[in-house]
């Protein structure tokens, strides 16, 4: 009987021991299989990389090539079309003459009629000609992005957003942005990533059909590889299988009857790429896209938050556009002395600009409450008015709040200056 239970043991010893190395094979089948498709990926981005920059090459000649032709046809269009004006009387009086005379085999009334338009349509040709040109010589320009400074991903999603407005309203499609708050900054050409987000918003309101349209914009932080990311979504009609492989190859569309040219998403490939960044999507025929654009960031430390306070709306756009163009910073916004100590609640920004002379509370009052609350003694702080003399500046400045700036404010030095107090010190969240 014992040695009966034994064998049983050593049976359930050994299914399980079998069962162990089945569970090994899979595991190593499963990590077998992810290697493989990384790989793979791998293979396809070199071989998109190797056959856009060979691309580039080609596409620098062609555009060359053709620019010159394009141009002296549209110089002389504007020639032909006046020498049709001088000639249309003379050609009446000719056509009076011999009614039945063929001009190139068309009547005297066809041409009358349909010559103008005709020279119309060559114009709205060449110029059409003309923009792909243009498109080309930029796609073979953009492998090189030399322009480089240290910017906020977000400033740029914000310009792409507002610079799109139009287009968004004529199609009745909806954005929504979804920003990340305090993210790393990046090092790239602001002008470049505001093209690259405004080609992905326009090619998502292309592929919308419906009238209940919807574009979402997010960014965010890749915690495993540190990367910064931007997503453009949209609920249109999806990528056509046929073209999905070569996406990013110029000329490819599914929009050339009405009028696209392909290029959008090929000079948008070609800036990623000169920002050392990866741009992927996903699919869904009849559900939507989305493509996502990563960008590696290097850079240390937290982006600073500014909160600018002034009750006077151009002044305020004005430090907001300068601080979120020309710098980095992360800025918000508050129009009186009331509303800047409800947004300090809960918002901690590291420095404050603040006008002196506002309504309902003025500077000095929120001079006084960020004096009151400990929390808030880190807040480096930048005064300004247009009255240096005035009594309440100097009790400002007794509290121990000596930054002042004069209105009107000579922008450079006033930049100057917040980049100096800003690198004074770390930075605290």
């Amino acid at each position: 009987m014992k040695d009966e239970d034994k064998t049983k043991e050593q049976l359930i010893d050994e299914l399980g021991g079998l069962r162990r190395r089945v569970t090994t094979l899979e595991a190593l089948e499963k990590e077998s299989k992810q290697t493989e498709v990384a790989l793979r990926d791998s293979q396809e981005q070199l071989y998109q990389a190797q056959k856009m920059e060979a691309l580039g090459t080609l596409v620098a000649g062609v555009a060359h090539e053709i620019n010159n032709p394009v141009n002296l046809i549209m110089f002389n269009i504007p020639l032909v079309q006046k020498c049709w004006d001088d000639f249309l009387p003379v050609l009446k009086k000719h056509a009076a003459r011999e009614p039945d005379k063929k001009y190139a085999g068309l009547s005297y009334d066809f041409l009358k009629e349909n010559f103008g338009q005709l020279l119309l349509d060559i114009h709205i040709a060449a110029k059409r000609v003309a923009k792909i040109v243009e498109n080309l010589k930029g796609f073979a320009r953009q492998s090189s992005v030399v322009d480089k400074r240290v910017i906020q991903l977000n400033t740029a999603v914000e310009n792409a957003a507002r610079l799109s407005q139009s287009s968004l309203r004529k199609s009745g499609v909806h954005l929504k942005l979804d920003l990340a708050a305090d993210l790393p900054l990046m090092e790239g050409n602001l002008q470049s990533i505001e093209q690259i987000v405004l080609n992905l918003i326009i090619n998502a309101v292309q592929a919308i059909e419906h009238d209940h349209g919807m574009v979402r914009i997010a960014t965010g932080l890749r915690n495993k590889n540190g990367h910064i990311y931007v997503s453009v979504q949209d609920n249109g009609y999806g990528i056509s299988p046929s073209i999905s492989d070569k996406i990013f190859d110029p000329f490819v569309t599914d929009k050339k009857a009405e009028g696209g040219t392909g290029l959008g998403l090929s000079v948008t490939y070609s800036l990623v790429k000169a920002h050392e960044g990866e741009i992927t999507f996903r699919t869904q025929k009849g559900k939507g896209t989305t493509f996502m654009v990563s960008f590696p960031t290097s850079l240390k430390g937290k982006t600073a938050k500014i909160l600018v306070v002034d009750d006077d709306e151009m002044t305020r756009d004005m430090l907001t556009q300068t601080l979120t163009t020309d710098r980095p910073y992360l800025v918000e916004e508050a129009s009186n002395g009331t509303e800047a100590c409800i947004r300090l609640g809960t918002y901690h920004p590291h420095l404050l600009i603040l006008d002196l002379f506002m309504p309902e509370m003025d500077g000095l009052e929120v001079c006084r409450t960020i004096m009151g609350e400990p929390k808030l003694s880190d807040v480096k702080l930048i005064i300004t008015t247009g009255f240096p003399e005035h009594p309440k500046l100097k009790e400002v400045q007794a509290l121990g709040f000596t930054n002042v700036h004069y209105k009107p404010l000579k922008l450079v030095e006033f930049l100057k200056h917040v980049d100096s107090i800003l690198a004074s010190g770390p930075l605290k969240a």
